[in-house]
Formats: C-alpha cells, structure tokens, sequence
C-alpha cells in the first residue's frame, strides 16, 4: 500500500467496484482499505444527517446570518410615530430554501456567537440583536476586523443594555428634569420663540452618558457643536448653565418687546469642567453657534484638532469632537457630506467624531419622504465606512447601550460613528 500514490486512480475506481461486487476478488490489504473508506463516508453522510449540515442547508444558514447583519435594521422598531413590521420578505425561511422542519435542527455557525446552534436559537437571537429597539448598519465597513469587532460586541449580548437599577433610576430622573424645563419655558415664556427638545429628552442621559464614559476611556475634552433644538435644555442640564442665566435672556426679550422674536440665545455657547460621579473630570466646550445650522460642523472639527494638536502623539484619543444634528439638516446640507470626506484625511482628520442624530422626522415644513431620496437621514454617513446606530427614541436603555457601543467603537478605530 506504500506504493498507492504512483497507481491510476482509473485503476483503483475499478478495483473498488470489483470489490463492491465480490469482496473475496480482491487481496486483504485492499478488502480493509476498502472497508475502511466505506464506513468513514458512512459515518459523515450519518452525522451530517442527523444534525441538518448538508451543504446546501448550511450554506443557506450561513446566507441568513449574514442577511439578517445586512439589513436587519430594516425589520428594527425605532419609530415611535409607527407601527413595528413584523417581516421582511428577504429575512423568511422561504428566501433562503429552509423550512418550519429545519427549526430544531443543529447548524454550524461560523463567526457566531456559538459553534453549533439550532436554527431556531439562531434567527431568535438574530432578531433580537438586529431588529428591536436598535438597528445597525455597519456591513458596509470594508475592513472584516472592525465588523467581527462589532459582531463580538452585539450578538453576545443581543444588543440589549446591561443596566443597574441605580443606572435606571437616574436615567428616568434625568429625563424627569429634560422634560420639566420644556414643560417650564413653554408656560411661563409663552409666545415666546422656543427650539425645544420634546420628544428628544433623551438627549440628556445620552449626553451624561458620553462624558462619563468618555472620562473612563481617556478622553479628557470633547469640543461640542449643535444646532438651536434643545440647546438651551443641554446648557441647563448637561453644562450646569444657571437656569437664572437662561431665564433672564426671555424675561429681558418681554421687558424690550421682542414677543414672539429673539433666538440669540440658542446661538450661545459655553465652556465648563464637569466633574464626574468617579473622581474623574472632563471639559466640555459647546461653540456658539450660527443661525445655518451645521455650518458649525466644520468648524468643532478644527477646534478638535487644534487641541488635539497640543496635547502631542495621543491627541486624538483624548479630544472628541461631538457632534448633534437634526435629521433634515443632516441629509439635506452640503457641509454635513463635505465634513465626513474631510474626516479621514491626514491634514484635516480628528481621530474620529461621535454623531448623535436627533431625528423628529420633519424638516421644518417637509415630510421626511418630501426631503430626501435615501431610506435614512444618515446614509451620507456611510460614505467613510461610518457605523450607524438607529434607536427607537423612547427605549432609553437602549440608547445608552447604542451609545457605549459607539463611543467604545471611536475610541478603538478613531473612526466616525452615528447614533
């Protein structure tokens, strides 16, 4: 038998039917060879059976795992303002040649959470990971490391926040206090011109959240840049504004007659250190704002940079440019696409900006399916391989998971992110 590899295998194959004709026909040597090679294929075919691998199964599996990754967040509830879909017809069964029966059986999963699942725990935590509160597009990132990374960090998990109850309590307190503010100025200041937050509160705890975090992760400044909606709702509760100051500029707007006028005040900026619940500090700078909206985007990435710049090598790990937009102004103003293509570039690059997206789905008068030809308001972003991270806007719990994610994803890649 040492000699097997100089024999024809036209040869063998008839030796082998020989065989199967009349075992006694051939010598011992080729009776065991023989025997042995029918029973280890015996023993695949049988497993591969009994578990549900025949390659064209498992290859469908593999296809809806990477589907349900792809466009997952086309079945995700983060729309208060509609009903949650249910389906999708490229994510059924049918799609993928599968059926109810292929539920229980055990498939090989590769770059999944688990080596061998069973469909059905499969699209279950598919489902859970990609289609409720948070959608994610991310398998337009072209390098396969940072998508696993993101992968390693959501389906574990299925996307869904590990949160304390004292965690909890303060989230809901601080969405008490957004809402009470509104709730004030639109009583006492009435006529008055207001960009408010409501329906955005979560904003808050979101931005509590990013300099906490931020502080844990090394970043010691975070140059912000914002539009008017909610600025004066961030100013008194996340940069410890006194609510006397922000009062006084309304009451000095009725004593001067200017009922009904008077934005100025959403224009303001300020500079403050936050201290934070662990001892640690970190400065925050919101720029002043024009009237044009993000015509201040361009210009935090230069303040970003030139921080960065004196801080020397880790500059760009300890500075974050922090910007929030309206959904409207996102697609909808050149700069936003001018800022992301600068965003990568030697010169000009700031390690990455957090993009916080506050979407109340109307561009002051236009309907959002009047004001844009993408599905999202946040595909301009994907043109530098950004992730984005849509949350349903009243699951505050899991917009504070999106936002670890996508801060911990800045810090790692120094590359931009959108929630």
């Amino acid at each position: 038998m040492r000699y097997l590899g100089n024999i024809s295998p036209e040869w063998i194959e008839q030796l082998y039917l020989l065989w199967q004709s009349s075992p006694d026909a051939v010598s011992h040597d080729w009776q065991a060879f023989f025997s042995g090679l029918d029973l280890a294929t015996e023993s695949e075919t049988s497993a591969l059976s009994a578990e549900g691998d025949t390659p064209l199964k498992q290859s469908a599996v593999q296809s809806l795992i990477y589907r349900y990754r792809d466009i997952g967040h086309l079945l995700a509830c983060t729309d208060p303002l509609s009903p949650c879909k249910i389906d999708h017809p490229l994510l059924t069964l049918d799609a993928f040649d599968l059926d109810t029966a292929d539920l229980d059986r055990t498939f090989t999963c590769k770059r999944f959470y688990r080596e061998r699942a069973p469909l059905r725990e499969i699209i279950n935590v598919l489902r859970d990971t990609y289609c409720r509160s948070i959608g994610v597009e991310f398998m337009h990132i072209q390098e396969p490391a940072e998508r696993q990374w993101l992968i390693d960090r959501m389906e574990p998990v299925r996307n869904r926040p590990d949160l304390s109850e004292k965690e909890k309590v303060a989230i809901l307190g601080r969405l008490r206090e957004a809402t009470r503010f509104e709730e004030y100025i639109g009583r006492r200041f009435m006529g008055q011109t207001r960009f408010s937050l409501e329906g955005g509160e979560v904003l808050v705890p979101l931005l509590d959240e990013t300099f906490s975090l931020g502080a844990r992760l090394g970043i010691v400044e975070v140059v912000m840049g914002m539009p008017h909606r909610g600025r004066l709702n961030v100013l008194a509760n996340c940069l410890a504004v006194p609510l006397e100051d922000i009062f006084a500029q309304f009451r000095d707007n009725l004593e001067h007659g200017v009922v009904g006028d008077g934005d100025v005040k959403y224009h303001i900026g300020c500079s403050v250190d936050l201290e934070q619940a662990d001892g640690r500090s970190i400065h925050v700078t919101l720029a002043a704002n024009p009237s044009h909206l993000e015509a201040i985007d361009p210009v935090v990435e230069g303040k970003a940079r030139a921080r960065q710049e004196l801080r020397g090598p880790e500059g760009k790990k300890e500075v974050l440019p922090l910007l929030i937009h309206g959904d409207a102004a996102f697609s909808g103003q050149g700069v936003v696409a001018e800022t992301f293509n600068l965003s990568q570039l030697e010169g000009y690059g700031t390690g990455g900006t957090l993009h916080i997206v506050v979407n109340n789905q109307i561009g002051f008068t236009t309907l959002a399916k009047d004001a844009r030809s993408s599905c999202y308001a946040t595909d301009v972003a994907k043109m530098v391989m950004a992730p984005v991270f849509h949350v349903h806007g009243e699951d505050p719990e899991a917009a504070i998971h999106a936002l670890r994610l996508a801060l911990d994803y800045r810090q790692t890649y120094q590359r931009d992110v959108v929630v």
